[in-house]
């Protein structure tokens, strides 16, 4: 059992030589210490029947079998091993290797030139060719140097690029591996915030009971196809990617079964041709991308039980949420009426105390009411207005001179420019498209959810969400931006209903 296993262990290393690295088959020093590795160390030639001892030496078969007839205890020459009963196992595949790389050494190129019957020892790189020196000669002196190169160095020269390649494809192929791997997980995640969407519907629509029963069916069904839609492009998308990674790396497979043969004389036979086909080929792998567009947040989870409330106003629990403006915080150009609800510009600036809490630059008012937990929604009348900017900020944000309005700096803005220019100022800012006559904008905060979602209020149409995680006091923001010489001197109003 200790023969088979040497032989098993000799086995594994000689097939790693042969399929490990390239390098080690090219011809040139690696080619020739691997070729000192199969000679036998007692008469240094290559091995000639070659045996394997129980401590897995190799030698030639007649040289231990003199080494054994002039002595008494069989010991392994090598690393003086006993060796019970003079045992050893011919070992057939090492004699196999070694007359495939003296074929390789003594007489790999012995093909004679059809046209001058001399050895073809050259390759000619504008046809990819084998060629003998006459060929060379009949050539443009020019051309002799440049078209052709002596069969090592050609294998030597396309093994190189064959490797290039194949280290490319493989950077592709972990690439793909990796995009696969991101791509199930949006799946999975894309499922698992479907089914919450799922719950959160299923839950408002309850509290609205049978009447309501048509309206959830019909939002469901919303979502369903918007979920089935995204799901369809994430799962094509990943079979996309399926599809070029096993493509790459058949193509790896195929650069790696070519660089084996390249001891061999039929490597460079059709070698161009196989290089132009892999370039193509290669031209076509590009690694792809992410598909990881998330399901509409704002549409199936915005104010629902309010949205329904257009249909059935008797059930809407709760109602809009009482937000007032606080004159604390309003520039000085800003007028606010008496009931706190209606803000607007003027060109006259008033006199009022430079407080931490006021705006000097920005000509804007927060709530007078901050929020910390809860969802809450709110509408603000827009009608006629050429510009405006709403939307929900942090207490800590900078009130006094120039800001940067971001979700980074502690801004959930949307804002509207010369009548119709509809922008929502995340990171980077996006471009609304947005129908004319937009008359009442709606805001819903989701403290908990970390939501901020914007709506056409008179059609409950979602206009933009921004999605964040809350740590402080947040507080409605309203900019009614400058009257513009009365162009834009109607004034934002919270809209409010008993």
């Amino acid at each position: 059992s200790s023969s088979s296993t040497c032989v098993s262990d000799n086995e594994s290393k000689i097939n790693l030589l042969l399929g490990t690295s390239s390098s080690d088959l090219l011809p040139g020093p690696h080619a020739e210490d691997f070729a000192k590795e199969l000679s036998c160390p007692l008469c240094l030639e290559w091995f000639k029947g070659p045996v394997i001892l129980p401590c897995g030496h190799n030698l030639c078969k007649t040289c231990i079998e003199d080494v054994w007839g002039k002595e008494q205890v069989r010991l392994c020459p090598e690393c003086r091993a006993e060796c019970p009963d003079g045992q050893y196992i011919k070992n057939i595949v090492l004699e196999k290797l070694v007359e495939k790389i003296k074929g390789f050494h003594v007489g790999k190129y012995q093909q004679k030139c059809s046209e001058h019957g001399e050895p073809l020892k050259l390759f000619w790189k504008t046809n990819g060719k084998l060629a003998c020196f006459l060929c060379r000669d009949a050539q443009n002196p020019e051309d002799q140097a440049s078209q052709f190169l002596l069969l090592p160095d050609a294998v030597q020269l396309y093994a190189e690029k064959l490797v290039s390649t194949r280290t490319q494809l493989e950077a592709i192929v972990q690439q793909l591996a990796m995009l696969k791997t991101a791509q199930q997980e949006k799946i999975s995640c894309h499922k698992k915030n479907k089914f919450n969407l799922q719950q959160h519907i299923s839950l408002e629509f309850l509290k609205l009971h049978q009447f309501l029963h048509g309206r959830e069916k019909r939002l469901m069904n919303e979502l369903q196809e918007e979920g089935k839609t995204l799901l369809l492009e994430m799962e094509a998308n990943l079979n996309k990617l399926q599809e070029k990674w096993h493509r790459a790396k058949e193509t790896v497979l195929r650069i790696q079964s070519r660089l084996y043969q390249h001891t061999s004389i039929n490597f460079l036979t059709g070698i161009k041709t196989f290089m132009e086909h892999l370039e193509q080929k290669s031209a076509t792998l590009s690694v792809g991308e992410l598909v990881s567009r998330e399901l509409s947040m704002g549409q199936f989870k915005g104010p629902i039980q309010y949205t329904i409330w257009k249909e059935m106003k008797s059930s809407l629990k709760p109602g809009l949420s009482l937000v007032t403006l606080d004159p604390k915080t309003a520039h000085p150009n800003l007028v606010l009426s008496e009931d706190l609800r209606c803000v607007k510009h003027d060109d006259i600036k008033q006199t009022l105390p430079d407080t931490p809490e006021r705006f000097d630059s920005s000509v804007a008012v927060l709530g007078s009411k901050g929020f910390t937990s809860g969802k809450h929604y709110w509408e603000v009348e827009v009608e006629n207005k050429t510009k405006w900017t709403l939307g929900v900020v942090k207490e800590s944000i900078s009130r006094k001179g120039n800001m940067t309005l971001s979700p980074n700096d502690g801004f959930w803005l949307i804002r509207l420019r010369d009548r119709n220019k509809f922008k929502a100022l995340d990171i980077p800012a996006r471009g609304l498209t947005l129908s004319t006559g937009l008359s009442k904008i709606g805001v819903y905060l989701d403290y908990e959810g970390g939501q901020v979602s914007f709506y056409d209020a008179n059609k409950m149409f979602h206009i933009y969400t921004f999605m964040d995680k809350f740590t402080e006091t947040i507080y409605p923001y309203f900019c009614p931006c400058l009257n513009d010489s009365s162009e834009n001197s109607e004034p934002l109003k919270i809209f409010f209903f008993i």
